[in-house]
């Protein structure tokens, strides 16, 4: 079986994985899931300080200290960025990268290099205390097409979210992340997210009946996908 890493996107710490992880773990594998710097029970190390960097390391550290090898690393949405950024510094423990809706980052620019201006102005907009809220009901309506959040879930990501800090998306990526593409890769697309996955050589692309939080909304679905990933 697999040794996995899970990695939550933008406001989520390792809770957002509590309904995939005895999943994950039935199936035999062993898994664990991270909390970032700033988010669950780590919400109180945040600042404005904390970068991008700083969570690529985050990740980093937890397998390297774990003495983890043949890590399947997954990583949902804005997660995507700091686990391409830790494959890279440390491709010979990494067997497989899983992308979950996620974003990938570009060699040398931040995430908001990436952003519409007027999308990086809203967002700079609603920055507090050097973080970005937790999505209210109508970012997330407007923003992520059909997610499949009851309004159960919505109250219980929001309980348990963490803003962001915003230094996590100005800080640029490192200039050559070469190394992530010899790793075998993976990408699950989310059927109810707005867009297409992005398309890159070489990775697998799965579309998933789901919206942008199937740990949340479809932690079933999501767990039995996971365990196929690993086993390839």
């Amino acid at each position: 079986m697999s040794t996995i890493v899970l990695v939550g996107g933008s406001f989520l710490g390792a809770w957002a994985w509590e309904r995939v992880t005895p999943l994950l773990t039935a199936y035999g594998h062993q898994v664990h899931p991270l909390t970032l710097t700033g988010f669950g029970d780590r919400a109180h190390l945040g600042s404005p300080d904390t970068t991008l960097t700083t969570h690529a390391r985050d990740i980093t550290a937890a397998i390297e200290h774990a003495g983890l090898r043949d890590v399947v690393l997954v990583a949902h949405s804005y997660g995507g960025a700091p686990a391409t950024i830790a494959a890279a510094a440390i491709p010979g423990r990494i067997s497989r990268l899983v992308y979950l809706a996620a974003l990938l980052p570009e060699p040398g620019k931040s995430l908001f290099d990436s952003t519409p201006a007027h999308v990086v102005d809203a967002i700079m907009e609603t920055v507090r205390d050097g973080r970005i809220p937790v999505m209210s009901d109508e970012i997330i309506d407007a923003g992520f097409g059909d997610h499949g959040l009851t309004s159960e879930d919505r109250a219980w990501l929001r309980a348990r979210g963490a803003g962001q800090p915003i230094g996590t998306y100005q800080d640029p990526a490192p200039a050559d992340l070469g190394a992530v593409q010899a790793l075998p890769r993976t990408y699950i697309a989310c059927a109810g997210d707005l867009g297409a996955p992005p398309s890159m050589p070489g990775m697998e692309v799965i579309t998933l009946d789901a919206g942008h939080w199937p740990m949340i909304t479809e932690p079933e679905l999501l767990a039995r996908v996971l365990d196929e990933a690993a086993r390839s």
